[in-house]
């Protein structure tokens, strides 16, 4: 089995921490597809009962990062068929978010877009990636309660820790954090100019980027597997 990454486990919400944990090494390809996560190996790798890890694995199988089997809990994983659904899903819903957004006209929570992308600039002056990851995540998660549709924002946010886990990962491939906060602010700025086509476009440009970066990921996590140079 890979070794366990490094992540600290408060006692709150323990499931879902080991969840966010396991998903991250999913996601960065520290399991082959097929590995089989024992149980009493993470437990005691994370320095938990067997508890909160039952309770990761019910979550990652929601979001279809493991299975269940007779043997066991086996890894999905993320490859690039999954990585091309997830950035198209991706893009139908927030494609859909901006320009119900745009049609709803000004609102306050514009200026809370505004907010974000500042905090993204305020992160990039000082190369936080998490910080920016944050911004980041949170500026698309308002773009969805925006356009004021329920089931979209619910669909969204089911979805919202892998994307999550995907942007922190993307955004540790060299990216010029400065360069991708003027991509921000230019969707920000189409979407208050109030035509939701070119800000409809822009967001599709911006998701192409980040799914070729991920792409990239899964690509060196790969070579690392078959133990060829990256």
């Amino acid at each position: 089995m890979a070794n366990a990454p490094a992540f600290v486990i408060n006692r709150d919400a323990l499931g879902s921490q080991v969840a966010a944990a396991l998903r991250e090494a999913i996601a960065a390809g520290q399991y082959a597809r097929g590995e089989r996560l024992i149980e009493a190996e993470l437990a005691e790798a994370y320095g938990v009962s067997r508890g909160p890890i039952r309770d990761a694995f019910r979550i990652l199988q929601l979001e279809g990062l493991v299975e269940s089997q007779q043997r066991g809990v086996t890894v999905i994983g993320i490859d690039q068929d999954a990585i091309s659904e997830l950035y198209s899903l991706r893009g139908a819903l927030e494609g859909l978010a901006v320009r119900l957004a745009v049609r709803r006209g000004p609102q306050e929570g514009f200026s809370e877009l505004r907010r974000y992308v500042d905090g993204m600039q305020a992160a990039a002056d000082v190369n936080d990636a998490a910080a920016f990851a944050q911004a980041d995540i949170a500026f698309h998660n308002a773009i969805c309660l925006l356009s004021g549709h329920k089931r979209l924002t619910d669909v969204w946010q089911q979805y919202e820790a892998v994307m999550m886990t995907l942007l922190r990962l993307t955004i540790s491939l060299d990216q010029n954090l400065h360069a991708s906060t003027d991509k921000h602010r230019k969707l920000l700025n189409l979407i208050e100019a109030g035509d939701p086509d070119p800000a409809e476009a822009e967001l599709a440009i911006h998701l192409d980027g980040s799914r070729e970066r991920m792409v990239k990921v899964w690509e060196r996590a790969l070579q690392r597997h078959r133990g060829t140079p990256a």
